[in-house]
């Protein structure tokens, strides 16, 4: 599969047709968004729905590095429940200090220069 943008519903519709298809849809996922607007736009489109998914996902990929900060992100998360509901009530384009410290984990991230599509490479084709 490409590099492309995945919904709710298309996780939903592979959820219905296997759990190989979805765990292969949400490593697509994780990669565009997480490339595209970091931790933040990531946990926001997926507005609480699949993360265990996620998680299962990177760990079945050996992509520990992305596991690593994807569990971070998630624990930030937890420690902030007001701010993590306030922001997946929020237009995302409204200010939030969790989305903030989400933002600045993802380019903590991306600078380390393992990308996730190398790291899954073998496991999930996702380009």
């Amino acid at each position: 599969m490409q590099y492309q943008s995945i919904s709710l519903g298309q996780l939903e519709d592979a959820e219905r047709q296997s759990a190989a298809t979805l765990r292969h849809l949400l490593a697509i996922k994780f990669n565009y968004d997480v490339k595209q607007g970091g931790f933040a736009q990531l946990i926001y489109n997926m507005q609480g729905n699949y993360l265990a998914d996620i998680e299962d996902m990177l760990v079945d990929a050996n992509a520990t590095v992305a596991h690593t900060y994807y569990v971070r992100a998630i624990h930030m998360c937890l420690e902030r429940q007001e701010d993590y509901g306030r922001f997946l009530e929020s237009a995302y384009t409204e200010a939030n200090d969790l989305k903030h410290r989400l933002q600045l984990l993802s380019v903590e991230y991306l600078q380390r220069g393992k990308d996730f599509a190398d790291e899954a490479r073998g496991r999930f084709d996702i380009g």
